[in-house]
């Protein structure tokens, strides 16, 4: 039998889920509007733990750029139900910083809630830039595992990652770049999803910056928003109160099995963004 926290959560996702449907239906489009001139005018959708708080952080020094105060507002799926108001409130009314984003990762998640989140976006905001970023999907896996052991008291080991739905779901699947990609493609043009690369941005961080502020329509200057010629350094694992989490082992077995699911998927997605298919190296 479901505890009350479950069927709480159980309706409170039902409930989400009719909203957001009447949303699409433009039941709502009438309310959204009140609060246009707040609203983001680009949007980083993940992946989770490709250094996306890094890269908010890091165009919030922009003066023509705001960042909505929750880091990561999750508006367009499973927060809808707190309304148009509170999430124009994240954003200010502001001529001197008149381009707007925010940051969710879980935007490329395959959680239920998150499951109409490019149609609602493109529905609400039309066709707003989005930056996708990315990161060899082993290392991302690692760091998103490590995330979550850190935080969820039930997490499971990571020897089971192919086995629990769970990680399966939280974990792997935001490693399917391809499958998320084409997610958002159904509603966008190409040449409004910019995928850039943690990798990238690791070595190159101004000339990623720059393209980046060119993409949104920002003055291609990142003088400010730099660290010793690095991006920010945000959300490192054990951060936030999580303990400290040791980097997992692959056993041989697991390891392969994960590549021989995933690296399909990923040639796809460097091929569809004008990568070679060796960007990423899996010995």
């Amino acid at each position: 039998m479901a505890s009350g926290a479950e069927r709480s959560s159980w309706l409170r996702a039902w409930r989400c889920r009719q909203q957001i449907n009447r949303s699409l239906q433009g039941q709502h489009d009438q309310i959204a509007a009140i609060y246009r001139t707040q609203l983001p005018t680009f949007i980083i959708i993940g992946a989770a733990k490709s250094a996306t708080t890094s890269l908010a952080t890091a165009l919030r020094r922009h003066p023509e750029i705001q960042i909505s105060q929750s880091m990561e507002p999750k508006f367009f799926g499973r927060h809808y139900l707190r309304g148009w108001e509170w999430y124009a409130n994240q954003f200010e009314a502001d001529p001197r910083r008149p381009l707007r984003g925010e940051a969710s990762t879980m935007y490329s998640s395959s959680y239920g809630s998150y499951a109409r989140t490019p149609e609602l976006i493109h529905h609400h905001l039309g066709p707003i830039p989005l930056i996708y970023l990315v990161r060899h999907p082993l290392r991302r896996i690692e760091s998103h595992w490590r995330h979550w052991q850190g935080r969820i008291k039930d997490c499971p080991p990571f020897d089971q990652l192919l086995h629990s739905p769970r990680l399966r779901q939280r974990v792997v699947d935001a490693s399917m770049y391809h499958k998320q990609w084409q997610r958002y493609r159904s509603w966008f043009p190409q040449e409004l999803i910019l995928s850039i690369t943690t990798e990238e941005l690791s070595t190159q961080p101004q000339s990623s910056l720059r393209r980046i502020l060119s993409f949104i329509g920002a003055t291609p200057d990142c003088s400010q928003l730099l660290e010793k010629g690095q991006l920010p350094l945000m959300n490192p694992a054990g951060s936030k109160g999580r303990k400290n989490v040791a980097a997992p082992n692959w056993s041989d077995e697991l390891k392969q099995k994960t590549i021989d699911l995933i690296r399909p998927d990923s040639e796809r997605f460097l091929t569809s963004t004008g990568r070679p298919i060796n960007t990423w190296a899996w010995d």
